[in-house]
């Protein structure tokens, strides 16, 4: 698995990327990067804890977890946005993207331990 870790990541970064780039792109501004880093929070939420309870194994948490979702989300465009705002707005999208994508943490979370119960 060592070895093919490096390859995992990079497969899944390159979709991860591609994806992002089609949300910008349909959803230009704040927005597709706001949708990017949600989406990427919710699949990374379940995908993190359904690893730990075995339902994923450690080659899919690379190419999905580290490489899809860290391709697909945002960090620094978030930043950049924000600081480009008026205050008002920059704090709308401080608390929007951290709020959110804390949200759908939980909410991945809260899928995985339903599917304990299916």
């Amino acid at each position: 698995m060592e070895k093919t870790r490096f390859a995992y990541i990079f497969i899944g970064g390159f979709f991860g990327s591609a994806i992002r780039e089609f949300l910008s792109l349909s959803f230009p501004g704040t927005w597709g990067t706001l949708l990017a880093n949600i989406s990427g929070s919710l699949i990374l939420g379940y995908l993190m804890y359904a690893t730990n309870i075995g339902l994923f194994s450690e080659r899919q948490r690379y190419l999905v977890g580290f490489g899809f979702c860290g391709g697909l989300t945002t960090f620094s465009s978030f930043i950049v946005q924000t600081m480009q705002f008026s205050s008002s707005f920059a704090l709308f999208n401080i608390i929007a993207n951290i709020g959110l994508c804390l949200t759908c943490v939980f909410l991945g979370r809260a899928l995985t331990k339903k599917e304990l119960w299916a």
